[in-house]
């Protein structure tokens, strides 16, 4: 049971952290006059109107010289689908900021067929020209939930597919063993005779090289025998004793 109740607990932390993020759409910095403002927001619901119809006329290629207009085509598109068509701008949730003394920072809140959002334009001061432009979508907390679900299924569902091949490749480990246990009951099936005579059976060692050794070895036998002389017999190989 206390298993199970710390499971429900991460998971329903994951949840939790997974779902934040609301409608918060103030972003913060010095205000501007109200003159200038009014003018932003008229130049920001514009490029938020002609983005949107370049997006779906087909005519990214027409600005393809123009990195901010480029990705704020690209951000258009990733949503396009959940905001369906903008129809009217939301005037309560327009303003402009100055996060820093060379940037103007707008923010157009709007309404689609699919979801409402705000789109958050940056724009230098000293040339008035669009640095930067991003659409964003307001998400009900259902929906938000469904994607907090979906993003911890598929990680989770990685985490142990992850697992199971690991644990399959591990299983895979215990025919090793089994292998070099056969090896060694075939080496002690084996009688010292016939290891001897497999012994004996091979090829002969090249002795070229260890004629003195030879020699050595041939009088050491010779003399054991009561012999003066090797001509009774030949060494042919030479190989060390298994016995300690």
């Amino acid at each position: 049971m206390k298993k199970w109740l710390a499971t429900l607990g991460v998971i329903t932390c994951v949840f939790g952290l997974t779902g934040c993020g609301a409608k918060e759409t103030k972003v913060t910095g010095a205000p501007v006059d109200s003159s200038v403002e009014s003018q932003l927001i008229s130049f920001g619901e514009s490029y938020v109107t002609g983005v949107a119809q370049a997006a779906d006329a087909g005519q990214a290629e027409a600005y393809a010289d123009n990195d901010a207009i480029t990705a704020a085509i690209e951000s258009y598109d990733s949503v396009k689908e959940d905001i369906g068509t903008i129809e009217s701008f939301r005037s309560d949730d327009e303003y402009v900021v100055m996060p820093d003394d060379s940037t103007y920072e707008i923010v157009i809140g709007y309404e689609g067929t699919g979801h409402d959002g705000y789109v958050t334009l940056n724009v230098d001061s000293a040339s008035g020209t669009l640095t930067s432009m991003q659409y964003n979508v307001n998400y009900s907390f259902a929906e938000l939930m469904e994607q907090a679900g979906l993003n911890t299924v598929l990680g989770m569902g990685t985490t142990f597919v992850i697992l199971i091949l690991l644990a399959l490749l591990i299983s895979l480990f215990k025919f090793l063993p089994n292998g070099q246990k056969k090896k060694q009951a075939v080496k002690e099936d084996v009688t010292p005779e016939q290891a001897v005579a497999e012994a004996a059976a091979g090829e002969p060692e090249e002795l070229a090289d260890d004629g003195e050794l030879v020699a050595v070895i041939a009088a050491a036998i010779a003399a054991s025998e009561g012999k003066k002389t090797t001509s009774g017999f030949q060494v042919r190989s030479i190989r060390k004793s298994r016995n300690r």
